[in-house]
């Protein structure tokens, strides 16, 4: 035990003072073309005060700010060879073009070209590959000159020979030339610098200060050279021969005593100064391309690399690491544990090893390797009495320290293992089917039986101090498990679920911390009961973590900390030297997004070092790694507020130191957008949220979007704030920018005067108005007087009228009473003659047959009374009267019919005169002594003689006439 604590404080020591996280690969951003928009290749990265990345791509400046990219071209689209910041300003080098670009408050970044300033003769200096800030001055190399920008002046001063590269020593600039030659430039003048000869033939790509004092050379084919102030000597070590062979490209300096090369063939090396290797990565370990073009270290001591083909960030200052496919280990991880000075890692395709602590090397063999026995699902890893022991799905697998591997069960699904705590020779297995039992014996577990009463499956099982065994059960909740003495039967089970306490029996595990039985639910941690025989919250733990939906996993390490896994991050429960706890948030909340859903793991070593299981890896956390110096650049930046509207404006572009901290903003484009940027670039995913104070009631919700609009802004003055948050939930503030929308212009002053000019005006018109609608109204009223008496006069002629019209349809009315008591009249006579005439037929009748019956002198007597009855029925005097009164009625209707049609006879007028008044046929033929079909021969002829068709109505005719 003190060996192994000796050999990991030394570990952990070389780690603080090292600065480099050497604890798997480092995490590796790629940006590809197709997301910073620019050409493939990158040749040179700088970083300004605000902490934005710039770099010299094949189309342009690249411009990055933690969110966004941005690329900004020269005026021909020239390949940018060289970029440097100083203050505020970008200065870029091309062929044969030299320049900078400024900051703009509306319009961003805006390109001033220096080339016209140099002579004619000096123009044709071919690519510009060195820019450096040397005192008050800025002085760019190429190919065939120095040109130095001073105060604003252009001064070009053309080398002894074509030249190669440049770099500083102190505060003294020397250039090489393409055969080795070394000058130092000073005041205009090029001064042979005596090498001994050193580097003839050898092209010096980078050179700086060591930390000892002893000068740096790298070259591009000859490796790195090293000058003591005496003489130049070859590194040795195998680094060196490393560079040789791949070619230096680009070199960095890293705080701490580091140097990062960039390498033509074979990617990226870190070495410490005196040429041992530190770290290796090339394309197959990580990189997107094997030719690193530049390397820059940032703020944050961390590396950028320009690519032949992209570029990479290599977060050397961090405390993560990650472990997957290139190192060897491939599949979603599922466990890991370190043995045996090996590390170990459970994998959906089985079980891989690798010697621990990793070690950089240039062998091209990866470090992870598969035991072959073990291919398969791994579920568990759990070391015992100096064996490791895997969790399998085709059983259990045991494994020593020689990597020597049997199968002491072929029982498939071996979940977990539980030791027994009072019973050190007697251990659980979780399965598929239930719970089995193994035994130790001759130095190794061996499977005994499976547990009899219980054959649920037990994914996640632990003892309580009682001896229960609690099982959580993915979907019906937790098993409470009481075994007999000998461990191999369940005496007791109850299932404890939705009806028992829990918030929901889906996604329920148990952990055992410390000497607790914690319930982790999906709503947060819940504890037993043993009084009330349920669960119950475990308010105390949870008001600690304060969120608490998504708990997965709980682990306590040596110190007393418990690690929390949530569904998309990890917590640290730190542990206070008073026994209070505190949550903190970890850098290992980067990886959430791929934590193995339901399947979340989780090992804490006792060296500080946690892991957490990922669907591409593993996950490392050195907690004792302290990532020094920290950045100074933990600013939110409101990058620009622009307006919308028809056409878009921007009116605030916050890059420049000098920029305002104030805007207005007319009315009338009231509604803006604000963009806001966070050069925080190894904290994970950032998070902004926004208030507007005189605006919004608090802050917005958090959102990764780095843009939000605020519509209609009414007129009043406004501060705008920002605030952004990394994956370990640390907050980066803005400065405040004041905003004032203006009033609108029919609110200003000028606008009141106006509206008391068109007041004024306004009374007038009103005043002229109401006399002229006076006037118009007296003579309306006086011309509606006019109207209303004629009206007037109107209506009693009308009333006179109405009265006439009244009188004479009176009149009317009794002409036509009169009439219709004549037509009753007239009726009530033809039916009077009617039913005398049919009373003296049947009279007749009656007569005619008496006499036959009788004797002659009373026959003869009888018919004498015939003739008289005949006589009677001939008689016209009836007729006469009914004429009379006829034609008095209906407008001498039978005497107009008779002029009309003189040859109508008696009977034809008769009938005609019966017709009119509408009687019916019978009656008729009563009245005229005939039968009725007479009548209808009569109403015949009479339509002939009227010449009446078919069709007309007769009676219509007559009383239409």
């Amino acid at each position: 035990m003190r060996r192994f604590a000796f050999i990991v404080f030394a570990f952990l020591g070389l780690e603080l003072h090292s600065q480099i996280n050497t604890v798997g690969l480092p995490v590796i951003k790629h940006f590809q073309k197709s997301e910073y928009g620019g050409g493939t290749q990158n040749w040179s990265i700088d970083q300004d005060k605000r902490g934005f990345i710039y770099i010299a791509n094949n189309r342009g400046v690249l411009r990055f700010d933690g969110q966004r990219w941005n690329l900004f071209q020269l005026p021909k689209e020239q390949l940018v060879r060289s970029v440097l910041c100083s203050g505020d300003t970008i200065y870029v080098g091309a062929f044969e073009e030299i320049g900078y670009f400024t900051y703009d408050a509306k319009q961003d970044l805006v390109y001033n070209t220096l080339t016209p300033n140099i002579s004619e003769l000096d123009k044709n200096f071919d690519e510009a590959w060195r820019i450096y800030r040397i005192g008050s001055s800025i002085v760019f190399q190429t190919f065939t000159h120095v040109i130095v920008l001073n105060n604003g002046k252009v001064n070009s001063y053309k080398a002894p020979e074509a030249l190669q590269f440049s770099f500083i020593i102190d505060t003294a600039f020397y250039v090489q030339s393409k055969d080795g030659s070394i000058y130092r430039f000073r005041e205009g003048e090029f001064y042979p610098y005596d090498d001994k000869g050193v580097f003839n033939g050898k092209q010096i790509w980078a050179s700086f200060k060591l930390t000892n004092g002893n000068t740096f050379f790298a070259t591009i084919n000859h490796g790195v050279w090293v000058y003591d102030g005496e003489k130049f000597m070859p590194w040795r070590g195998k680094a060196n021969e490393f560079l040789k062979q791949y070619q230096i490209f680009s070199a960095a300096q890293i705080k701490g005593g580091y140097i990062a090369f960039g390498t033509i063939q074979n990617g990226l090396v870190i070495t410490d100064e005196q040429g041992n290797l530190v770290r290796f990565i090339n394309k197959s370990l990580g990189l997107q391309n094997n030719t690193v073009l530049s390397t820059f270290v940032d703020a944050d001591n961390n590396l950028w690399l320009g690519l032949d083909k992209g570029i990479d960030y290599v977060e050397l200052n961090s405390s993560l690491g990650f472990i997957g496919e290139g190192l060897g280990l491939e599949g979603v991880v599922y466990a890991s544990i370190i043995f045996a000075n090996k590390i170990f890692v459970g994998t959906n395709q089985g079980l891989y090893y690798a010697d621990w602590p990793l070690r950089s090397s240039f062998d091209e063999g990866k470090p992870f390797r598969l035991l072959p026995q073990t291919k398969g699902q791994v579920w568990s890893l759990f070391e015992s009495r100096g064996k490791l022991y895997c969790g399998h799905n085709f059983g259990t697998f045991v494994i020593d320290k020689n990597l020597n591997v049997s199968q002491i069960s072929s029982v498939e699904g071996s979940w977990c293992f539980l030791p027994l705590r009072n019973y050190p020779n007697k251990l659980i297995v979780g399965k598929y089917n239930g719970m089995h039992l193994y035994e130790f014996s001759n130095g190794e577990w061996k499977h005994d039986r499976m547990i009899a009463g219980f054959n649920e499956s037990s994914r996640i099982i632990a003892e309580d101090d009682n001896e229960s065994i609690w099982v959580a059960h993915g979907y019906k909740g937790v098993f409470k498990i009481i075994l007999n003495q000998q461990k191999d039967s369940a005496r007791f089970v109850s299932l404890y679920d939705d009806t028992r306490g829990f918030p929901e029996r889906i996604g329920v595990n148990v952990e055992r911390v410390g000497n607790q039985i914690l319930f982790l639910t999906l709503k947060g941690i819940y504890r037993y009961n043993s009084l009330t025989d349920k669960m119950e919250p475990y308010h105390e733990l949870n008001s600690i973590i304060g969120d608490v939906t998504g708990i997965r996993r709980m682990v306590e390490d040596s110190k007393g900390n418990i690690w929390v896994v949530r569904f998309d991050e990890v917590l640290k429960l730190k542990r206070n030297e008073d026994g209070t706890r505190v949550a903190e948030a970890t850098p290992l909340n980067r990886f959430g997004r791929s934590f193995v859903s339901s399947f979340e793991n989780i090992y804490v070593d006792n060296s500080g070092l946690v892991f957490v299981g990922t669907e591409d890896g593993l996950a490392c956390y050195n907690s004792q790694f302290s990532s020094t110096p920290d950045s100074k650049q933990r600013n939110c930046l409101i990058k620009s507020v622009s307006t919308l509207g028809k056409k878009n404006r921007l009116v605030f572009n916050d890059y420049s130191v000098a920029s305002t901290k104030r805007i207005e903003i007319p009315f009338s484009e009231n509604s803006i957008r604000v963009e806001v940027a966070a050069p925080v670039y190894s904290a994970g995913t950032i998070s902004f949220r926004f208030l507007v104070k005189g605006y919004s009631n608090g802050w917005t919700d958090w959102t990764e979007q780095p843009v939000i609009d605020f519509n209609r802004l009414p007129y009043g003055n406004y501060e705008l704030k920002v605030q952004a948050k990394d994956a370990m939930g640390r907050i980066y503030y803005s400065d405040p920018l004041s905003i004032q929308v203006l009033i609108p212009w029919y609110l200003s002053w000028h606008a009141f005067v106006l509206y008391l000019v068109i007041l004024v005006l306004g009374l007038i018109v009103v005043r002229v108005l109401v006399r002229r609608r006076v006037r118009m109204a007296t003579e309306k009223i006086k011309e509606q007087k006019d109207i209303e008496l004629k009206i007037q006069e109107e209506a009693h002629k009308r009333q006179v009228l109405e009265a006439e019209s009244e009188i004479m349809r009176l009149k009317a009315e009794n002409l036509q009473n009169q009439v219709e008591h004549k037509n009753r009249e007239l009726a009530s006579i033809a039916l009077h003659i009617a039913h005398k005439n049919e009373f003296l037929s049947k009279l007749k009748q009656r007569l005619e047959v008496i006499s036959k019956a009788i004797n002659p002198v009373s026959q003869k007597e009888v018919l004498e009374l015939i003739r008289n009855i005949d006589s009677d029925l001939k008689m016209d005097n009836e007729w006469e009267r009914f004429e009379y009164h006829f034609d008095e009625v209906h407008g001498n209707f039978l005497k107009r019919l008779k002029e009309m049609y003189p040859d109508l006879t008696p009977n034809e007028l008769r009938l005609s005169a019966y017709l009119r008044l509408n009687m019916t046929t019978k009656d008729i033929a009563q009245i005229l002594n005939i039968s009725v079909r007479g009548v209808e021969i009569s109403r015949y002829r009479l339509r002939k003689k009227l010449k009446i068709d078919s069709d007309t109505n007769l009676v219509d005719f007559m009383l239409n006439l």
